[in-house]
């Protein structure tokens, strides 16, 4: 018999409690521990201290807060737990599915050799690439946020036309490549691009300076999904708390009058900082931050979604925490 892996478990609420039998069918449990243990006094049974996690021995630290996952982990990691030790209760999924899966596509296989009676594409042990992931799934997944997001801001600038667009750090193998396959495109981000690709002009640098760039020098601009990342240093970029509101002030001082700017941020009834992976901003906020442009049109993103949606004003307080919203201004 398996010996079983040992686990110390952090956090002795509701995720724990919910998941106790699975917890205990698949780990040797060698003690709990929690942010709240304080003192021996007031812990109970097999709990130790956070910070006495290392006189243990132990595999894996077990985490079944999944809110504040990450910032237990960096604490873990403070303590001295190796990264690679600690675990969510993601490692609790059985591989029943996926076994029964490999199962099927056997008896596919199966199939196939004694349908096929072409030698050019037969069974070979040497080639074969089984993948169990996509037996049962969709047709497609359109990702959420980014799929409606790239249909409007796409169909905007078709509409419009510009004699040159630029972007702001957009997805390139998504709003970029929608564009590429009607215009040419002059592509702005603070990461090297290695790639050749015909009809995208890149131009590397500073978004938060915008030094290359004149004052209402460019025509048409966009950047979706792109602010709420600046200055958090996720993509590289130097740690500014206050690079979004200077990425927005250059992209009013570059636009030139008449020009438009086609804007798409995580968007919620509140601002929040997420670090370091984005912010979410309230409308209001979006709306005073770009207090030089004028707001044309704007549209959402809700949850899921795959399609886009008007909102009103009386709305703006009163919108589930991540959203997208999506919009258009006008420098008069």
């Amino acid at each position: 018999m398996t010996e079983k892996e040992k686990v110390i478990i952090w956090g002795t609420g509701k995720g724990c409690q919910e998941h106790k039998n699975a917890i205990e069918n698949k780990f040797h449990i060698v003690a709990y521990t929690d942010s709240r243990f304080q003192d021996y006094a007031t812990m109970p049974p097999k709990a130790i201290l956070p910070t006495d996690i290392n006189k243990y021995n132990y595999d894996k630290v077990l985490v079944t807060v999944r809110r504040y996952f990450d910032a237990i982990r960096i604490q873990l990691i403070k303590y001295g737990v190796s990264a690679e030790k600690i675990v969510g209760l993601d490692v609790l999924r059985e591989d029943s599915d996926e076994t029964g899966r490999l199962k099927e596509i056997m008896c596919d296989m199966e199939e196939y050799v004694r349908l096929n009676t072409n030698v050019n594409f037969s069974v070979d042990d040497g080639s074969l690439k089984l993948i169990t992931a996509d037996k049962y799934m969709a047709a497609g997944t359109p990702s959420s946020h980014y799929f409606a997001q790239d249909i409007w801001g796409g169909r905007k600038i078709y509409k419009n036309k510009p004699a040159k667009h630029y972007d702001i750090g957009s997805r390139l193998d998504g709003f970029i490549a929608h564009l590429l396959a009607f215009r040419e495109v002059y592509y702005i981000d603070i990461r090297p691009l290695p790639f050749e690709i015909p009809h995208l002009h890149f131009i590397q640098g500073d978004a938060t300076k915008l030094e290359q760039f004149n004052d209402n020098s460019i025509e048409s601009l966009s950047s979706f999904h792109a602010i709420e990342h600046f200055g958090l240093g996720r993509y590289g970029d130097r740690i500014d708390p206050d690079a979004y509101k200077k990425v927005i002030e250059n992209i009013q001082r570059v636009v030139c009058s008449g020009g438009k700017a086609y804007i798409g941020v995580p968007v919620g009834s509140e601002d929040k900082l997420m670090f370091n992976a984005h912010r979410i901003f309230s409308i209001k906020t979006v709306l005073s931050l770009f207090s030089q442009m004028t707001l044309l049109d704007m549209a959402i993103v809700k949850g899921n979604n795959t399609y886009t949606e008007k909102i009103t004003e009386s709305e703006y307080d009163n919108i589930d925490e991540y959203c997208c919203g999506l919009f258009e201004f006008i420098k008069q």
